[in-house]
């Protein structure tokens, strides 16, 4: 189902996100895969490639049994209008729903603290988040973002700053 959907923020600090949602009664369990295509800019070239990502999140609930998948946006510069540019492969989402429960299989083998977010890291830069108890033939609600994502040490290349930009 092809459907669009634009982010506009700004001053969106570090570590800070927002995000649209759509509560569902959605099983996906008959689709193999979850695919969307990304575009990101800022005005002037003010914005960097990774200064911001995009992520999805599945759930039962927004905050306590989710799977979320995460990745960082290149950006198109400013006055750029090929496909390419406006539409770069790095910025697609195109995830199994299969790697969502191998992680949460992933996590339950490894602790038992099922409320604390698990990471798994993937090539690109790309996570998959599993919080709670999530289950893909209950899907209730999804949610679709944009992340600062937060400066974690003094070596890291995030500069900590706010973010302003657009996200399609």
């Amino acid at each position: 189902n092809e459907q669009s959907l634009v982010l506009k923020i700004c001053n969106l600090s570090d570590g800070d996100a927002r995000a649209a949602y759509k509560t569902s009664d959605l099983d996906v369990r008959a689709y193999k895969r979850l695919k969307m295509f990304v575009h990101a800019e800022g005005s002037e070239d003010n914005l960097l490639d990774g200064e911001l990502s995009c992520f999805i999140r599945l759930g039962t609930d927004f905050t306590s049994n989710y799977y979320e998948y995460e990745i960082p946006l290149k950006v198109t510069n400013f006055g750029q209008n090929g496909r390419n540019e406006v539409w770069p492969v790095e910025n697609n989402i195109d995830i199994e729903f299969e790697q969502f429960q191998s992680a949460k299989q992933q996590r339950n083998f490894y602790t038992d603290d099922v409320f604390s977010p698990y990471i798994t890291y993937l090539d690109g830069g790309k996570k998959i988040i599993v919080v709670g108890n999530p289950n893909l033939s209950r899907v209730k609600t999804i949610m679709i973002g944009v992340r600062n994502p937060k400066k974690l040490s003094n070596d890291s290349d995030d500069d900590g700053l706010p973010k302003c930009g657009e996200i399609w």
